[in-house]
C-alpha cells in the first residue's frame, strides 16, 4: 500500500458524526452524552484517575482535522488536548442534582479535541459517583460501551496522529475524497431520486398547532427537564409479558402515555422514534452508527389495552427499515448536502420536522462497563440533552421529550429529558408524570 492509499484510509468525519459537526457549526447546537455509575463501596479516586488515562488511550481522543478542498470530508485525528481532571470534593447525598449540574454544564468542543471529561464525587454517607460526558460527535452509546471495553482490556483504538493530515500528500488525499465525494454525488441524486418517488407521501411532515400558554412551567432556570427512576427489571419484564409485550414496546408505551398526560398537542397520530443499533460487528469502529424508526400510535395505550399493537406496528417497522436501506439512503444523502450553501444546509437542518418523542433502549449493560478499579456500580444510568436550541424551535421541531433505559443487575435504570418548554419545562410536573404513568401500570419505581 502506498502513502497515498494510507492518507486516503484516514477516518474521516461523515455520516451521524458529520451532521452533529454541521448542527455545532451552523446552529450552535450540541449533544452531550452522560454516563453516571454510583458506587456504594468507593473504588477511589486513583481509579478514577486510571479510567481517564485509559480513555484517554482510545477512540474518545479525537479531534477533528479540517480540509479546505471542496466536497473532501474532513478527518478525524487523535486530539493533543489532555483530559480535564474534576474532582468536585464532597457533596451531598442528591446524587441527582449534582448529576444533572454536570450535565447542563458541559461545555464540551470536540472539534478542537476536547469532547469529554470525566467528573467524581464523594458523598456525605460515603459512596462515590462518577460522571462521564461524552460529546455525540464523537461517539453514540454503543460507541462509549466500546471505549469502556477497551479501557479495560488496556486496548485503545489508535487514532492517526495530528500530522498525518498536514502536508502535500494530505491534500493529495483530500483531492481524491473530494473527487470521489462528488462521484458519490452524482450517484446519491439518483438513489435518492428514486426513493423518494417510492416513498412519496409516506413521511409528509404533519403541521403542529400553537400549543397552550405556559402556566405550570416554574420562572427561572433552564426550561428543559430531567429525571432519572429505578423500576425492579423482573417486574419490568413480566408486566410486559402480561400485556403481550417486550420490555422495549413497555417503554414506548411508558413514554407516549407521559407525552399524552402532559397535555401536549396530538393532531392524528402520536410520532414516536425508536432508536436502532446498524453496528457490524466488533470490526466497526464508527463513530456513530446509530439509526431510528418511526411508529404512528392513533391511540392512547394503556395496560387495558395491552402492548400488542406496539409490537406489531414496532416489528413491522425494523422489517422496513431493513429492506428500505434507510441507512444507505442517509449516506447517499451526505454527499448532496456538502454540495449546497451553509446558509441553504442551516435552513434545511431547522426545517425538518421530529418526532414527538423519542426512546432509546440500550439493553443489558456490559458488565465491564459497571466496573471502575475493582468496584461494580450500585447504580447506573445513561441519558442526553441537546444544548444551544432556542424554545420556539423546541416548541415546533420535536421532540417534546425523550427517554433511554439501561439493564443491569436486578433493575432498570430509565431517564427522561424534557424537551418542549410549555409541557416538559417544570420539573416537578415532569417527575409526577412518570410517577402516575408507572402507577397506571402497577410498576414499582424510585425517583432519583
Amino acid at each position: 500500500m502506498t502513502m497515498f492509499d494510507r492518507v486516503h484510509d484516514l477516518p474521516r468525519v461523515t455520516g451521524a458524526d458529520e451532521s452533529y459537526l454541521l448542527a455545532e457549526d451552523l446552529l450552535g447546537l450540541s449533544a452531550p452524552i452522560q454516563f453516571l455509575w454510583v458506587f456504594d463501596e468507593d473504588p477511589g479516586a486513583d481509579a478514577v484517575d486510571g479510567l481517564r488515562a485509559a480513555l484517554a488511550g482510545g477512540s474518545l481522543q479525537r479531534a477533528v482535522r479540517r480540509t479546505r478542498i471542496p466536497m473532501a470530508r474532513h478527518r478525524w485525528v487523535r486530539s493533543t488536548v489532555p483530559p480535564r481532571i474534576d474532582a468536585t470534593g464532597q457533596i451531598d447525598d442528591d446524587i441527582g442534582a449534582w448529576a444533572d449540574d454536570c450535565l447542563r454544564s458541559a461545555d464540551l468542543r470536540p472539534a478542537d479535541g476536547y469532547g469529554w471529561r470525566l467528573d467524581s464525587a464523594t458523598t456525605s454517607d460515603g459512596r462515590r459517583v462518577v460522571a462521564l460526558l461524552v460529546s455525540h460527535m464523537i461517539a453514540d452509546g454503543q460507541g462509549v460501551y466500546r471505549a469502556l471495553a477497551a479501557a479495560q482490556a488496556g486496548t485503545g483504538m489508535p487514532l492517526p496522529e495530528p500530522d498525518t493530515a498536514r502536508g502535500l500528500h494530505a491534500v493529495a488525499g483530500d483531492l481524491l475524497d473530494g473527487g470521489r465525494q462528488l462521484a458519490a454525488a452524482a450517484r446519491s441524486l439518483r438513489i435518492l431520486l428514486t426513493a423518494a418517488i417510492r416513498n412519496r407521501g409516506n413521511g409528509a411532515a404533519r403541521s403542529v398547532p400553537a400549543p397552550r400558554p405556559p402556566e405550570r412551567v416554574t420562572s427561572g432556570g433552564p426550561d428543559t427537564t430531567l429525571a432519572i427512576v429505578d423500576v425492579d427489571r423482573h417486574e419490568w419484564h413480566a408486566r410486559a409479558k402480561e400485556c403481550n409485550g417486550t420490555a422495549n414496546t413497555l417503554f414506548t408505551a411508558l413514554l407516549a402515555g407521559i407525552v399524552r398526560r402532559s397535555g401536549y398537542p396530538i393532531p392524528g397520530d402520536l410520532r414516536v422514534c425508536v432508536a436502532v443499533d446498524n453496528r457490524a460487528g466488533d470490526p466497526d469502529d464508527r463513530a456513530n452508527a446509530s439509526g431510528g424508526v418511526w411508529i404512528r400510535l392513533a391511540d392512547p395505550v394503556e395496560p387495558g389495552t395491552g402492548l400488542d399493537g406496539i409490537r406489531t406496528l414496532s416489528k413491522r417497522a425494523f422489517i422496513e427499515y431493513a429492506e428500505s436501506g434507510a441507512e444507505q439512503i442517509a449516506d447517499n444523502l451526505a454527499p448532496v448536502v456538502r454540495l449546497l450553501p451553509r446558509r441553504l444546509i442551516a435552513r434545511m437542518m431547522t426545517s425538518i420536522p421530529g418526532p414527538d418523542t423519542t426512546v432509546s433502549n440500550l439493553g443489558v449493560a456490559p458488565a465491564e462497563s459497571l466496573r471502575i478499579g475493582g468496584a461494580t456500580a450500585a447504580s447506573f444510568a445513561i441519558r442526553a440533552i441537546m444544548q444551544g436550541m432556542p424554545a420556539d424551535r423546541r416548541r415546533s421541531q420535536g421532540p417534546a421529550a425523550a427517554a433511554w433505559a439501561v439493564e443491569y443487575g436486578d433493575r432498570i435504570t430509565l431517564t427522561f429529558f424534557g424537551v418542549h418548554p410549555d409541557h416538559f419545562g417544570d420539573t416537578d410536573l415532569l417527575r409526577k408524570l412518570i410517577d402516575d404513568e408507572l402507577s397506571s401500570w402497577d410498576i414499582d419505581h424510585r425517583l432519583w
